[in-house]
């Protein structure tokens, strides 16, 4: 494959978005009709959330993604070619830093400010690919930007990077379309496996990180299958949070934030609040999702033993 054919291939798949907008309404709309989603205007948040998100995109995409993206390329560290390894290294390599970005999400809470608007959502359909902050484009890019600097061809990013979003996109379907798929599990990030990530009961809390491949949560000891008799709850820990509600999607999260930070009696407090992860606070440390997951698992193994005597 030559650049030129490459060129092609990701002009073609700049119209990746409007596929995806287009499943998302096919699956809302069957979901809608056989009744199975109760809460009708979340999907029209999502869908509105998506909007406004695209327009940081449409006006910084030329300047901060790509602009950037090839300036790192003409300063790369090496010159890699466009065989099928490399093609193969690059999308390894971009899976594993959706990861560790996502990953970062949930750790750092300045972050999940940005990121837990997509977990807002208290139902699972494909409208929840939508939901995304307005800041996001100060945020996901860095889950490729970086790679044409190690000598990825720009090009090649822009033929990955929306294949894979597609693949994400499928990760969201509905449980009355697709249920589990447990031998998938071992090597990909299923529906299962990701509605375990949506969900807030404190078993599954911050739980497979992964975009594509479930390899690297394995191998960080971050996977959860989805448990049997543990259904799955949807949204975050917060009970002030409107699901329905677009202010609240967007913006409570800051809000709290911002209250946290003016309360802190100290400097260094203050900054604790942004990067430290969801939960901490000056007082004694707060309660993390660790803790409410230990806590979950002890009392399910309790349970159990109870169960079998």
């Amino acid at each position: 494959m030559n650049l030129s054919s490459i060129e092609i291939l990701a002009g073609k798949l700049e119209h990746m978005s409007l596929i995806v907008l287009v499943l998302m309404l096919v699956e809302w709309g069957i979901l809608i009709v056989t009744s199975y989603v109760e809460k009708n205007k979340e999907g029209v948040v999502s869908i509105i959330s998506y909007l406004i998100q695209s327009i940081p995109y449409f006006l910084l995409s030329k300047i901060f993604i790509v602009g950037t993206m090839f300036w790192l390329y003409e300063n790369r560290l090496f010159t890699l070619g466009f065989q099928w390894y490399i093609w193969v290294a690059a999308y390894l390599l971009y899976d594993f830093t959706v990861f560790f970005i996502h990953f970062l999400g949930h750790k750092v809470r300045v972050l999940w400010c940005i990121h837990g608007v997509h977990h807002t959502a208290e139902e699972m359909n494909l409208t929840v690919v939508a939901r995304g902050s307005i800041f996001d484009v100060f945020f996901t890019p860095f889950n490729f930007i970086w790679l044409t600097i190690l000598g990825f061809h720009p090009l090649m990013i822009f033929v990955i990077e929306p294949i894979a979003r597609l693949y994400a996109t499928l990760t969201h379907v509905n449980e009355k379309v697709i249920g589990k798929q447990k031998w998938l599990d071992k090597l990909l990030i299923t529906p299962s496996v990701h509605r375990v990530h949506h969900a807030k009961n404190h078993i599954y809390l911050d739980r497979n990180y992964g975009e594509t491949f479930s390899i690297w949560d394995r191998l960080f000891k971050t996977f959860q299958k989805e448990l049997d008799n543990e259904k799955i709850l949807y949204g975050i820990m917060n009970e002030k949070l409107n699901s329905d509600n677009l202010w609240h999607v967007q913006f409570l999260l800051w809000k709290e934030l911002w209250l946290d930070v003016k309360k802190a009696p100290t400097l260094l407090d203050k900054i604790k609040y942004l990067f430290m992860p969801p939960g901490w606070n000056h007082i004694d440390g707060g309660k993390k999702a660790k803790e409410y997951r230990d806590e979950a698992w002890k009392f399910r193994l309790k349970k159990n033993s109870l169960s079998t005597r």
